[in-house]
C-alpha cells in the first residue's frame, strides 16, 4: 500500500465519538484532544480545507479552494543577526 492510498483511506474513514458531561466537566479538553489525535494529520487538514470552502460559500464566492499562497519569509533570531566579520578588500 503506498502513501497516497493510505492517506485516502484515513480521510474516508469517519471518526465518531460521543460523551455525556456534567456542568463541571464542560471545560475539560481531553475529549477534544483525543478526537483530533484519532482523526490524525490528514483529517485535520481536510477539516481546515472544508472550513475554508464553507467561509467562501457564506461570502457568496464560488466555493472553490483557493491556491496556496506563495510568499516566502525568513525569520532570524536576534542572536543569529550578529554582524558578519568584514572581509579585507584584497581577499576574495
Amino acid at each position: 500500500m503506498n502513501l497516497q492510498t493510505d492517506a485516502a483511506e484515513r480521510l474516508n474513514r469517519r471518526v465518531v465519538m460521543s460523551r455525556v458531561v456534567t456542568r463541571d466537566q464542560h471545560n475539560d479538553r481531553s475529549f477534544d484532544i483525543e478526537f483530533w489525535e484519532k482523526v490524525g494529520d490528514v483529517g485535520r487538514f481536510a477539516a481546515a480545507w472544508q472550513m475554508i470552502r464553507e467561509v467562501q460559500l457564506i461570502r457568496g464566492q464560488s466555493g472553490e479552494l483557493p491556491p496556496f499562497q506563495k510568499s516566502v519569509a525568513r525569520v532570524l533570531r536576534r542572536s543569529q543577526m550578529q554582524k558578519e566579520p568584514e572581509v579585507p578588500s584584497g581577499a576574495v
